[in-house]
């Protein structure tokens, strides 16, 4: 009983943190650009990991060579791309449609499985995607129907909406990590594979935008993302898998937009619309149906 209480404390300490990316995401999106907040995030991200990671890769690097090509998709994807599409969301969307966006990713999931591996979507899995969807146009319309037929949406919507099909495609991969390759490793190797892969961007940027404003608010940021998102947050899931299981931490993890909606009231002040309840109640209940099997639940794996 105490170590399923303690995996869920992790896998509830871990959700929380990520909810505050969505915060940060929205409240420094104009005072630093995304492919540069991203950067640093993972500068820091790496810095917590090496010490840890540094035992491992001289074993692992004989392995890593030989699977360069995997290591660089999931280094593109889940490092580059994934939470720079977040924080240019963050530019002209509420961190509370992220939070409510983002989360269909197990729905993302499905369909990909279903396209790259064959497998089945069962009519329980059809339903979700339905209610989900249902749930999609709610909050990227606003609740204002008039919206779907103009085409007239917010490009931040669809800029998490994409972030949610990296962290699917990442997650669906992952699955194909070579278990030769120590976990240590394979993060250290994606880390600074998709930092290398964002340096060209993050020149881009600073050639065209205008400097980064570091204040206080900022360096926090990239300190919260790197030190609390990127490595804490991790070691907290990993634990709360272990524990209590894949579907108890998922289940836990749909909790996010709850934070997520506290924070942003709080610390951005924030709206919480019907449009958000509505809209979140159909995606998470819709990812739920789609996802969870009750009896899984039942015997609390």
């Amino acid at each position: 009983m105490k170590t399923k209480n303690a995996g869920m404390a992790a896998a509830l300490a871990a959700t929380i943190i990520w909810a505050g990316n969505f915060v940060l995401a929205r409240g420094v999106a104009q005072n630093i650009p995304p492919f540069q907040l991203n950067f640093w995030r993972w500068v820091v991200a790496l810095a917590c990991l090496l010490p840890f990671a540094l035992p491992r890769l001289r074993a692992d690097l004989p392995d890593m060579r030989r699977h360069w090509r995997y290591l660089c998709v999931m280094a593109l994807v889940g490092v580059s791309a994934l939470n720079t599409l977040i924080y240019k969301a963050g530019q002209t969307t509420e961190s509370l449609n992220m939070a409510l966006l983002v989360p269909t990713a197990p729905i993302m999931i499905i369909i990909m499985s279903r396209i790259f591996y064959g497998e089945p979507i069962t009519r329980r899995r059809l339903f979700g995607l339905v209610v989900v969807l249902s749930g999609v146009l709610v909050l990227i319309s606003r609740g204002e129907w008039s919206r779907l037929a103009s085409v007239q949406f917010t490009s931040g919507d669809f800029w998490a909406l994409a972030g949610a099909a990296c962290f699917a495609l990442y997650s669906l991969l992952v699955r194909n990590r070579p278990a030769e390759i120590s976990v240590e490793g394979f993060n250290a190797a994606t880390f600074g594979l998709g930092l290398a892969f964002t340096v060209p961007f993050v020149i881009w940027e600073a050639l065209v935008m205008p400097r980064p404003d570091f204040t206080m608010p900022v360096i926090t940021a990239i300190l919260y993302a790197g030190v609390g998102c990127s490595f804490a947050a991790y070691l907290l899931w990993t634990r709360a898998i272990a524990a209590i299981g894949p579907v108890m931490a998922g289940v836990v993890y749909y909790s996010l937009p709850l934070f997520a909606a506290v924070a942003s009231l709080v610390i951005l002040g924030e709206q919480v619309r019907a449009a958000h309840v509505l809209g979140g109640v159909l995606v998470v209940g819709g990812i739920l149906a789609a996802t969870v099997d009750t009896r899984m639940l039942r015997a609390g794996r």
